[in-house]
């Protein structure tokens, strides 16, 4: 029903435009709704990002610009997590960012990119030194999948200094203490819980903990 309600509406208000447009004695009134309705304002709240297809919306009579359209412009832009678009009539446009967080790093090209907490891969200027690097070849989706499984277990985040990938897709985490947990191919929560403790309540000398072998440890430093 609402949607039937707006395009009403549409209808009335390219009918106003038509009357008014097609008339020469009604010009200046349609000036002065063009230029009464100009977008002239264009506010960039919460994370500043510069993006020139917003800018350029400037001078645009605002009833012409579709949201869906922003939406489209800025969902290119894989930095962003969440936005919110608002018309404030007569002519301004305010639009909501939010970034994504970096949650680990990836060393492709000679430079650094970041898997943010929205899922996907960006640049940044702004290295972040804090979070685990990973080291091999995964796809975008496998990559979320073993992020998503240390998030959800007991281990840190910030205490990895490194989650290196194998061909096979084992994987192995690199602790900031030199600490090396080698973990089997497949992997589920109710592992990882048992490899945290035994990593938390041992009294390890060893730097690395081989775990790949089923029901048994061991524990070596090379």
């Amino acid at each position: 029903m609402p949607q039937k309600i707006d395009k009403k509406i549409k209808i009335y208000f390219y009918l106003i435009l038509f009357l008014l447009f097609s008339s020469q004695f009604n010009f200046k009134i349609a000036k002065i709704f063009h230029e009464k309705f100009k977008v002239s304002n264009i506010q960039i709240q919460g994370d500043i990002l510069n993006i020139d297809e917003i800018n350029n919306l400037k001078n645009i009579n605002i009833f012409f610009i579709d949201k869906k359209v922003i939406k489209k412009i800025l969902a290119n832009y894989s930095i962003l997590k969440n936005f919110e678009i608002k018309k404030i009539y007569p002519n301004t446009l305010i639009i909501q960012l939010e970034k994504a967080k970096p949650i680990a790093k990836i060393f492709s090209d000679n430079k650094f990119l970041y898997l943010g907490d929205n899922g996907k891969i960006f640049s940044s200027i702004l290295p972040n030194t804090q979070v685990p690097e990973i080291q091999g070849d995964l796809s975008l989706d496998s990559l979320n999948k073993l992020v998503n499984t240390i998030n959800d277990s007991p281990f840190k985040i910030e205490e990895i200094n490194m989650i290196k990938v194998y061909p096979s897709q084992r994987f192995d985490l690199k602790f900031k203490n030199e600490k090396i947990i080698q973990f089997p191919l497949n992997v589920d929560i109710e592992f990882m819980e048992y490899a945290f403790n035994f990593y938390k309540a041992k009294n390890i000398s060893k730097k690395i903990i081989d775990m790949r072998l089923e029901k048994k440890i061991i524990l070596r430093n090379d």
